[in-house]
């Protein structure tokens, strides 16, 4: 088959949409399909990726987020018309998406589209007037959801809980849930010596809907008179921030800011801690928290969206309502206290994350290609 993905990145160490298409460009190309990534361009696309990428002029719209925005009818459909594929499989919901829809609207080509985030977030970065009048804006963002996501033949979501949500807001198309595959020749737990210090783990773009600030006031809460660390792993607009917030708390020999760190060094970095922790109420699937579990951690995680679906509450972690203090401070001292439970946690982790394999989960999405691709020829 002819693959086309549209997405707004495709840079290295973008975010969680970005690791997936990534991913899952390499797994079609490994299976034999020919594949092109519509892209806005980047200066930090590789050789490698222009090899794949068929990219486009485009402006920084959300600063804060480096989120692009263009504007490239024309020169996008020729490019998508001389590639020819069988089917497109948009993972942009802003206008590089829009395009995707208008395009296989006018070359009959099937459209799936891939509900990556919680547009709803995104009001954390609108101007003022906006975010002060929210019920009309979050009225206006679920309008916008429901008409984007009703205009292909099917939808994608990387969980239930994000399914269920898309049909309450009157998403008609036929909607598969299809999870984040993951390498586990790659995320595995490394025979590596733990340092005495307890260290808790977030990994992350930093940016205000992970509520790293509300991780570190917790932490510090439970740091007191404690031989423990967290270390945070990630890069965004939120940096200056946490460092500020960090150096009011008087945590600098305490909580470590690590920047971003490349896919390969993660492993090492899972591996090195003794829990993952992760209290952001907005995630569409976690691909981080599957990593931590991957490599043999036990989770801290919010008891919200999509991360119930990976936290097995008791089993390999504990998931915890964020407004709650002294929940989740009795779950970190619960961790902290008992090896045993770590060992039972880090078993079953490693145990859970194996239903996300790579392979297998891509596999599930190249069978709906194979299927959306066959109807159309009928």
């Amino acid at each position: 088959m002819k693959i086309a993905l549209f997405s707004d990145t495709y840079e290295e160490g973008y975010g969680g949409v970005t690791v997936y298409v990534r991913e899952l460009s390499k797994f079609l190309i490994n299976q034999g399909h020919e594949v092109k990534v519509f892209v806005w361009d980047s200066k930090n696309l590789t050789k490698e990726d222009r090899e794949i990428c068929e990219t486009f002029p485009a402006i920084e719209v959300v600063k804060e987020v480096r989120g692009k925005a263009g504007i490239a009818p024309a020169s996008i459909t020729l490019k998508v018309k001389k590639f020819s594929p069988d089917l497109i499989h948009n993972h942009s919901q802003y206008t590089m998406g829009m395009h995707a829809i208008a395009i296989s609207k006018i070359l009959r080509i099937p459209l799936i589209n891939h509900y990556h985030m919680y547009l709803e977030k995104i009001i954390l970065y609108l101007p003022f007037l906006l975010q002060k009048t929210k019920k009309v804006t979050l009225y206006s963002i679920e309008t916008f959801t429901k008409l984007f996501f009703n205009s292909g033949n099917m939808v994608i979501t990387p969980t239930q809980v994000m399914k269920d949500y898309l049909k309450k807001i009157g998403v008609n198309k036929p909607i598969k849930v299809v999870p984040f595959g993951i390498d586990l020749n790659k995320f595995k737990a490394l025979e590596v010596k733990k340092d005495e210090t307890f260290t808790f783990l977030h990994v992350g773009r930093l940016n205000k809907e992970k509520n790293i600030n509300l991780l570190i006031e917790r932490f510090y809460e439970f740091a007191k008179g404690k031989n423990v660390k967290l270390k945070i792993i990630g890069d965004g607009p939120e940096k200056k921030n946490i460092k500020e917030f960090i150096k009011e708390k008087k945590l600098e020999n305490k909580v470590e800011i690590l920047g971003w760190k490349k896919r390969e060094e993660l492993p090492l970095e899972y591996s090195s801690a003794h829990c993952f922790i992760m209290l952001s109420d907005s995630e569409t699937f976690g691909i981080v928290v599957l990593e931590a579990m991957a490599c043999g951690l036990p989770i801290i995680g919010a008891n919200e969206a999509a991360i119930p679906e990976l936290v097995e509450d008791g089993i390999n972690g504990f998931l915890v309502n964020i407004k709650n203090k002294d929940s989740i401070l009795d779950k970190m001292n619960q961790l902290y206290e008992n090896p045993n439970l770590q060992i039972e946690f880090s078993k079953n982790s490693r145990i859970i994350a194996k239903k996300f394999e790579k392979n297998l989960v891509f596999k599930s999405l190249e069978d709906i290609y194979f299927d959306l691709v066959k109807d159309k020829k009928r």
